[in-house]
């Protein structure tokens, strides 16, 4: 078998900014700077603003990081004999050796990939992903998540390549 890889989707990236572009309408909705803001019985309009702006802000930052990934060709994931190599993360393939274990961490319908590593430290994260790298391993448990969202491989084509490649 030769390597897995995966590319990015311009496709599904398209649709993923189009969501993020529909929340962030909404988002200004709900401060009320263009249109009458929603009113509740149970929030007060200052909560209903707040929650508008964190909203923009979230989801403006993904359209635009998602946006700027929309015409990358690159490889995204390879999975092959001497390791894994997620672009988002880092330009380093992680040998197979420096996995410990690999899991699975679900939310709602989607799956993410979680590799937990025998020292993180040797395989820094790289930009948001490198940033935010403590607030992840709080959530999923392991060192890096790989999300097969915008490309254009499904979870259970990598999880088999995984299985066939880690011995």
């Amino acid at each position: 078998m030769t390597d897995f890889v995966a590319y990015p989707s311009r496709g599904r990236i398209a649709l993923v900014v189009l969501g993020a572009i529909a929340l962030c309408v909404m988002g200004f909705w709900m401060t009320g700077l263009w249109w009458p803001a929603p009113v509740s019985d149970r929030y007060a309009p200052e909560t209903i603003a707040a929650v508008g702006w964190v909203t923009v802000v979230f989801f403006g930052f993904s359209a635009v990081v998602w946006g700027k990934t929309l015409f990358d060709s690159g490889e995204r994931l390879r999975i092959g004999p001497s390791g894994i190599r997620w672009a988002r993360w880092s330009d380093r393939t992680i040998p197979w050796p420096e996995i410990r274990n690999v899991t699975v961490w679900s939310y709602g319908r989607h799956s993410s990939i979680v590799l937990h590593l025998r020292n993180p430290t040797r395989f820094p994260g790289k930009g948001v992903l490198g940033a935010f790298a403590g607030l992840n391993r709080g959530l999923t448990g392991g060192d890096i998540t790989i999300s097969l969202t915008g490309t254009d491989r499904s979870f259970a084509e990598t999880m088999a390549a995984i299985a066939h490649f880690r011995r």
